[in-house]
C-alpha cells in the first residue's frame, strides 16, 4: 500500500514535469501550479523525514534517522539533522505540525518555530497566531529575523541564555586539504561573527578598489580578496604588503580596524527596558553591549516610528592613541594581571551607554582574559583614584577597604601658620610635623619622625602615599 501510493505520487510528478515542459500552459495555470506543487514539496519533505525517523528507531540507528534521510533525500547531513530535529520539536504540537506537513511552512521557517518552542515553549507559540501567520507568508531570511526578534521579546534573561550557548559553541579548525590546501572553518556568536565578517569584507573592499585603480594589476575576485584580508588582518605589526597595494591601511586609531559592528540601542515602550540588536534584530544580552562600547566609535541616529533615520550625529571615538598610551604607561600592562599591552584592550569602567565619560580616571587595560571576567563572568571594577582601582569577583565586597582618615597637621602652643597673632611658619618652637608611614594593612598612619620606615611595605617612599591624582 505505502510503495503503491509512493508510486503514485512518483506518476503524478512525471505528469505535471511533463506538461509543464510543454509550456502550453498561461503563466496564471504555472502560478497556481507552483502553490500546489509547494504544498506537495512540503508533505513528500515530511513523509521522508518520518519514515526516516521511523527506520533508525526500529533498527536503531541512534542518530534519529539523520543517515537515512541524507541518503535517501539527498541531502547533507547537515540538513538531514535540522529536518529530524525540527520532526521531533513539532511532534508534539500537532497545529505546527500540520502547518508543515501540509507544505504551508517552509521547512525553513519550521526550524525558525522549533526554535521558538525550545526558547519560550510550545504553547506560547501555537496560541501566537500573527507568529503562525507571518511563518506561512514570509519569505525565511524575513521570517528568521522576526522570529529571533518575537524569541528574544519572550526571554525572560534578555538573550544572556543564548549568548552563553553561542560562546560555548564557538570554534575554529585549520587543517590540510587533500588539495594541499590549507582549508579554515569557523563558527561565533552573533556579535563576534559579524565584526569579524564587517572586518573581512570592508579590507577586501579597499583591497579589490585597488586592483581597479592600478594600472596592469591582476583583478582578483571578492573571495579572493577576502582570503587576503584574512592574511591582513591576522599579520603582526604594521599593514601588511596587501595593504600597502591598496593604498594604505583600513584600520583606525592604534591599529584597529574601522569597520566593526552596527548596534541598535533604543527603550521599549512597554516596559521600560533597554533593547541592544544588530541590525538583523539579533538581541544583544547587557553584557555584549557593554563589551562592544568598550573601545567603538559611538553614533547617534534618531530613527521615526517606522525606523527610517531622521537625525544622525557625528561618531565619537573611543580611547584616543595618547590615552592609551598614558594607561599603558601608568599600569604597564593589564592592570589587573600585568599582561602586556600588545595583549590589552581599553575598558570603560562606567559603560560609554550609561554615560560613562572616556577620560583616564574612567579607563583601564585589559587583557583578553580580565575582560572577558568583567562581560562574562560578572566581575567588576571598584573605582578608585587613577592607579588604584581595583576588580573584584561577583560576589566581592561592594566597598573599598578601611582607611584611617587624613589627621590635621599639629602645632605645639600654636595654630595654623598664615593666620594674624598665630604661631607663623619657620618657628622653631612649633612640633614637627609628623610624617606618614604605613600599619601593617599598608594604610597611612602618623607616628614620631624618628620611627619612619625608608621605604613602605610595596617598596614606595612613605610620603607618597598622600600623594593625589
Amino acid at each position: 500500500m505505502l510503495i503503491e501510493a509512493a508510486r503514485r505520487v512518483e506518476a503524478a510528478a512525471k505528469e505535471t514535469l511533463a506538461q509543464v515542459s510543454e509550456d502550453a500552459a498561461s503563466c496564471a495555470e504555472m502560478r497556481e501550479t507552483l502553490d500546489v506543487l509547494r504544498s506537495a514539496a512540503g508533505m513528500i519533505a515530511a513523509a521522508q523525514t518520518s519514515a526516516a525517523a521511523t527506520v533508525a528507531t526500529r533498527e536503531h540507528h541512534g542518530d534519529g534517522g539523520t543517515e537515512v534521510l541524507a541518503s535517501a533525500a539527498g541531502l547533507s547531513r547537515r540538513d538531514a539533522r535540522s529536518h529530524i530535529k525540527t520532526a521531533e520539536t513539532l511532534r508534539g504540537v500537532p497545529s505546527m505540525r500540520e502547518l508543515v506537513e501540509s507544505g504551508r511552512v517552509s521547512q525553513a521557517n519550521a526550524k525558525q518555530l522549533a526554535a521558538a518552542v525550545k526558547t519560550a515553549g510550545a504553547e506560547a507559540v501555537a496560541s501566537d497566531d500573527e507568529l503562525l501567520a507571518k511563518a506561512q507568508s514570509m519569505q525565511p531570511e524575513q521570517f528568521t529575523r522576526e522570529a529571533r526578534r518575537w524569541t528574544a521579546d519572550r526571554d525572560d534573561d534578555d538573550g544572556v541564555s543564548q549568548h552563553h550557548l553561542q560562546r560555548a559553541r564557538r570554534r575554529l579548525r585549520v587543517w590540510d586539504g587533500d588539495d594541499g590546501m590549507v582549508h579554515l572553518h569557523g563558527e561565533f556568536d552573533k556579535a563576534t561573527g559579524t565584526r569579524i565578517a564587517n572586518r573581512l569584507r570592508h579590507r577586501a573592499r579597499s583591497l579589490l578598489d585597488a586592483d581597479k585603480k592600478t594600472p596592469g594589476a591582476k583583478q582578483r575576485s571578492f573571495d579572493q580578496c577576502m582570503a587576503d584580508a584574512l592574511d591582513s588582518l591576522t599579520g603582526t605589526g604594521a599593514a601588511s604588503s596587501t595593504d600597502h597595494a591598496a593604498g594604505g591601511s583600513t584600520t583606525g586609531v592604534g591599529g584597529r580596524p574601522s569597520a566593526d559592528i552596527c548596534v541598535m540601542v533604543h527603550v521599549d515602550n512597554d516596559s521600560g527596558k533597554l533593547i541592544a540588536e544588530l541590525p538583523d534584530r539579533t538581541r544583544l544580552p547587557r553584557n555584549v553591549l557593554d563589551a562592544l562600547s568598550c573601545d567603538a566609535a559611538i553614533a547617534g541616529v534618531i530613527c521615526d516610528r517606522q525606523g527610517s533615520p531622521i537625525w544622525r550625529s557625528y561618531a565619537s571615538r573611543g580611547a584616543t592613541e595618547t590615552q592609551r598610551q598614558i594607561l599603558f604607561a601608568t599600569y604597564g600592562g593589564c592592570f589587573r594581571c600585568g599582561a602586556n599591552p600588545g595583549l590589552c584592550q581599553i575598558h570603560h569602567i562606567k559603560p560609554v551607554w550609561l554615560g560613562g565619560r572616556t577620560e583616564i580616571n574612567n579607563l583601564v587595560p585589559l587583557c583578553w582574559d580580565c575582560h572577558s571576567l568583567i562581560h562574562e563572568h560578572g566581575w567588576w571594577i571598584l573605582k578608585r583614584t587613577l592607579g588604584k582601582h581595583t576588580m573584584h569577583p561577583p560576589d566581592g565586597p561592594r566597598h573599598g577597604p578601611a582607611q584611617e582618615p587624613d589627621r590635621p597637621i599639629l602645632y605645639k602652643n600654636a595654630s595654623p601658620p598664615g593666620r594674624p597673632g598665630l604661631q607663623q611658619r619657620g618657628d622653631t618652637t612649633a612640633s614637627p610635623r609628623p610624617r606618614p608611614t604605613f600599619n601593617e594593612l599598608g594604610t597611612p598612619a602618623l607616628f614620631d619622625a624618628h620611627s619612619v620606615p625608608e621605604h613602605a611595605p610595596d617598596g614606595s617612599r612613605p610620603l607618597a602615599a598622600n600623594a593625589r591624582c
